[in-house]
């Protein structure tokens, strides 16, 4: 039976599509936005729009409004802190957990990310205890215990990639990039809507996940192969030794949710 309404709170690279497959299955869903002309554009997909600001203009009447009488909240903010290095991502998450509706939401999923485990961490899986080195890491660590219950689940998604999102665009830029051998971590959309839907129609709460594709290349071997692919000149790797070296695996997903990667080389 499905739940009556969810809310997703951050209706962007991810929730948008998730959004809609929700729709598909009969869900009702509300969705926020920080930017007034995507409301058309959620509207246009029978999603239930709402502008939410939370940062220094905070608005707590449409965040009350919002989260009134949901069944499941899926809370996906990223911390940008690497654009805004003042942000207190902190201190946002706690501004809408203290809000006056957000105890009467069910269950929640927090969509969290790898960077809690710090670089050096090595073979990682659902029993590594994370140990952050980067500010960004840190803040998700302490926001993860804010929702550490039993009605809610954390999912450590790795480095987002599909639907034209792909880091090849941002390391061209690069004159020299670092740690060639270092693997990658990364996920396809269609697997982080899989798994979010997965958690839902199962009713798993209480857990934390890692979203991370098996399928773990060099960082080297992936691009090489990439650019030759598209036809492009190879990236300029260093010859340095690589310090950064993380291989995150997630024996979870396959033994409680039992899901099957859709796109386990992003193709």
């Amino acid at each position: 039976m499905k739940q009556n309404k969810i809310g997703i709170l951050g209706c962007g690279w991810l929730g948008f599509p998730l959004a809609k497959n929700l729709i598909k299955q009969g869900f009702k869903i509300k969705g926020s936005t920080t930017n007034k002309e995507k409301i058309k554009s959620l509207e246009k997909e029978n999603i239930e729009p709402y502008l939410i600001e939370i940062g220094e203009n905070k608005d707590s009447k449409s965040l009350d409004s919002f989260l009134e009488k949901l069944d499941i909240l899926i809370l996906n903010i990223p911390p940008k802190l690497r654009s805004n290095i003042k942000s207190n991502y902190f201190e946002k998450v706690k501004f809408i957990k203290n809000s006056k509706n957000f105890d009467k939401v069910k269950h929640l999923v927090f969509i969290s990310s790898t960077s809690v485990y710090g670089s050096k961490q090595g073979k990682i899986n659902s029993k590594t205890i994370p140990v952050p080195d980067s500010k960004s890491g840190k803040e998700i660590l302490k926001v993860e215990q804010l929702f550490k219950e039993e009605n809610n689940t954390i999912i450590r998604f790795g480095g987002l990639i599909g639907n034209k999102r792909n880091p090849l665009k941002y390391l061209k830029e690069k004159n020299e990039i670092l740690n060639p051998e270092a693997l990658i971590n990364y996920i396809h959309l269609n697997d982080c809507i899989g798994i979010i839907n997965s958690i839902i129609e199962k009713n798993i709460w209480g857990k934390t996940f890692i979203g991370v594709s098996p399928y773990h290349p060099s960082k080297k071997e992936y691009y090489d192969k990439l650019c030759t692919e598209k036809n492009l000149n190879k990236l300029n790797f260093s010859s340095k030794e690589t310090t950064v070296n993380k291989e995150i695996n997630d024996e979870n997903i396959l033994k409680i949710l039992n899901y099957k990667f859709k796109n386990p080389k992003f193709n």
